[in-house]
């Protein structure tokens, strides 16, 4: 899921006209900010049985959300469709190991993530240096 995420979202960007590179603090730079990238299916994440998304911000020695200036959620809700991305800057995440989006409709939902939904702005508002390490 994390590669297809990735070549997505950098192939969004391109064709949009960003500079994008591989590799770097994060998984891309876009227009030298780093850019992290978590992709999720639904899945039952609760004992109710509901569906949502569950993205992985932080596991030791894997992967850390801190190192990128923005995150990229994307909630994969059909394989047939786009993704619905929620573009967050790295700062609002804090030090948070996951971020759940409850619902398994992503753009119905209101929570507080909801206005970060297709953010894409958000890259040209973030200081390429900041980070939260």
């Amino acid at each position: 899921m994390g590669r297809m995420g990735e070549v997505y979202v950098a192939r969004l960007l391109e064709v949009a006209g960003l500079r994008v590179s591989w590799g770097g603090p994060a998984d891309l730079l876009v227009e030298g900010v780093p850019v992290e990238v978590k992709a999720a299916r639904p899945r039952r994440y609760r004992g109710d049985g509901r569906l949502g998304f569950q993205f992985c911000l932080s596991k030791p020695g894997h992967t850390d959300h801190r190192r990128a200036a923005v995150v990229v959620l994307l909630a994969w809700w059909d394989p047939q469709a786009d993704p619905v991305a929620f573009v967050v800057p790295s700062a609002r995440l804090g030090d948070r190991r996951k971020v759940v989006i409850p619902r398994a409709q992503p753009w119905l939902y209101e929570g507080l993530w909801a206005r970060w939904r297709e953010g894409w702005e958000v890259l040209a508002d973030v200081d390429a240096t900041t980070t939260t390490d």
